[in-house]
């Protein structure tokens, strides 16, 4: 009854907003399943470490029916489910609180990966390596963040090259008595340049919706991911699907048996990157949402120059 009462709480979350959170959310913003503290945030109340497992539980449930999942730092619902579980072990609740709690954990990630916030992308990495060291995620996550520093580093030192770049400032020449001093406009057209008229640049047509009609294309895992095979609408074809990935199976619907399937619809960058998945439809309702929507953002497209809308539908489906 305990554990049916924890996953209970965390599947009315996902329908109360976790869905709406699929896109980076406002660090300002109020914090949520789907929304990221600030870095570096701090928590008002005593650290888990400080606190009985009795009063680890209770805060751990007032975190769910507050949503706060995974943020703030150090006042959120993994963290004190975390530190329940290596005070106790075999605590059934914490446990099986931390497997239902993971996939909103790897959606957080993603997107704080999907946008370049490093800091807390460790933070979360952190977590989820400790709540299963064994998650299949785990390398693939490491390896996005180490690019996302690299990529960070080098931005900071372009930065700074084009700081160091900048001319000096013009000094300051000592005008005569009797003399008016030049306008600040008359210095500077005497020492820059005429500008250089910029060439007139047809604006860029707008992103234009594609329906995308799919075909199954079943595969040995227990999961199968409907594929685009061609375009329709507009004329306009849709980029070809050069990565894809297989969604994780929610263990709770493992464990009873149900299949179900998510249309889930995106965006196409012209880089061939997803942006901006939401969900459509459900069947049923709430049970695989997370999983479908964190697999979005695994896809990648071909690079068309152009943006694309588009829709997949995501079949979990049992092994014969």
């Amino acid at each position: 009854m305990k554990m049916q009462g924890v996953r209970g709480a965390v599947a009315s979350l996902a329908l109360l907003g976790l869905v709406a959170a699929c896109t980076p959310a406002d660090p300002a913003a109020q914090a949520g399943p789907g929304s990221v503290a600030p870095p570096g945030a701090v928590a008002s109340r005593v650290p888990p470490a400080a606190a009985t497992f009795d009063q680890l539980r209770e805060r751990a449930e007032q975190a769910l029916r507050e949503r706060r999942l995974y943020a703030p730092a150090g006042d959120n619902a993994i963290e004190y489910f975390l530190e329940a579980r290596e005070r106790q072990p075999d605590d059934l609740r914490s446990r099986a609180a931390l497997i239902e709690l993971q996939p909103y954990l790897l959606i957080g990630l993603e997107q704080l990966l999907e946008s370049g916030q490093e800091s807390e992308a460790q933070r979360l990495l952190r977590l989820l390596a400790r709540a299963d060291a064994q998650a299949p995620a785990l390398p693939r996550l490491q390896a996005v963040l180490d690019r996302v520093q690299q990529e960070n580093k080098a931005r900071q030192a372009a930065l700074a090259a084009e700081a160091r770049a900048l001319p000096a400032p013009l000094p300051q020449v000592p005008v005569a008595a009797g003399v008016a001093p030049p306008s600040a406009a008359a210095s500077i057209a005497t020492t820059l340049p005429a500008p250089i008229p910029e060439p007139a640049i047809d604006a860029a047509p707008p992103a234009t919706p594609v329906s995308v009609p799919v075909a199954a294309s079943p595969t040995p895992a227990t999961q199968v991911v409907r594929s685009p095979t061609a375009a329709s609408g507009a004329g306009v074809a849709t980029p070809r699907l050069l990565q894809d990935a297989q969604p994780r199976y929610p263990l709770p619907a493992l464990r009873g048996r149900i299949e179900g399937a998510v249309e889930v619809a995106f965006e196409i960058q012209p880089d061939g990157s997803v942006r901006n998945a939401r969900l459509v439809s459900a069947t049923p309702e709430g049970l695989f949402d997370a999983s479908a929507l964190a697999v979005a953002a695994r896809w990648r497209f071909e690079a068309s120059g152009q943006a694309h809308r588009s829709q997949r539908t995501v079949l979990f489906r049992l092994p014969q």
